[in-house]
């Protein structure tokens, strides 16, 4: 059972973040909260099914790219898992064993990722390893500390400290294991930060390189020539792909 808000901020302060963040967080939570049970809806309407189905086959690819018969995967802000169980579905369909687990920290998202055979993780990107061992002595889970396959889908602009993520994501990645990142790249409408919550107007190609490099040693992103689609506004998509180089 997750707890009430004052639970969220206690949980937070012991993730080791301030009040500020406390406070930025919990606004995305009650966001998030009131949004999840229309979530699915929403993402099809910011994107084409086309645009879903090309999405998912980016995601699809990188994993089939680490040549495993057996993945264990990550999802990082999964919210709904409206892109976990479609990637997980893909994956099945060509033959691969699948152990997959979505993170995120609404509580209302949580219980749709239950819903769709998705192991749910309480938990916050900034601090992922912290958050896996926290629920696991806390709830009694056996969640893994270690992934072959990180990804996140259309989040990362929401995260307070994008870097951090990166940082967070490298932690609980196998060797030879990746991170695949797609989300919206940088524009100008400031106005996305009051009526969608987003932190970050998107990232550049160029700093999104620049992240990833300070962090893994490889990185590879670029520009899907895909849009989503917000309240007539079109936002270009791209790809990021970091590698956990074998030690």
């Amino acid at each position: 059972m997750m707890p009430g808000i004052e639970g969220i901020r206690t949980f937070l302060r012991r993730l080791g973040f301030e009040e500020k963040a406390v406070d930025e967080l919990v606004k995305q939570i009650e966001y998030f909260e009131m949004e999840a049970p229309e979530r699915d809806d929403i993402v099809r309407d910011y994107l084409r099914d086309e645009c879903i189905e090309r999405l998912v086959k980016e995601i699809v690819l990188e994993i089939l790219r680490l040549g495993k018969k057996e993945v264990r995967i990550l999802d990082v802000a999964a919210g709904s898992g409206f892109f976990t169980e479609r990637v997980k579905r893909k994956l099945e369909e060509k033959g691969i064993r699948v152990e997959v687990h979505g993170l995120d920290i609404t509580p209302s998202m949580l219980k749709r990722l239950r819903d769709k055979d998705i192991t749910p993780i309480w938990g916050v990107a900034e601090r992922i390893g912290d958050s896996i061992r926290i629920a696991n002595d806390h709830y009694g889970l056996d969640v893994p500390e270690k992934f072959d396959v990180v990804f996140s889908t259309l989040a990362f602009h929401h995260f307070l400290n994008p870097e951090e993520v990166l940082r967070s994501i490298r932690e609980v990645l196998e060797d030879g294991g990746k991170a695949v990142i797609i989300d919206v790249l940088k524009h100008g409408h400031g106005e996305f930060k009051d009526t969608l919550k987003d932190t970050h107007l998107g990232f550049s190609i160029e700093e999104m390189r620049g992240m990833g490099l300070r962090v893994f040693r490889n990185a590879e992103v670029r520009p899907l020539g895909l849009h989503c689609e917000v309240d007539g506004i079109l936002i270009g998509l791209y790809k990021a792909v970091f590698s956990r180089a074998k030690t």
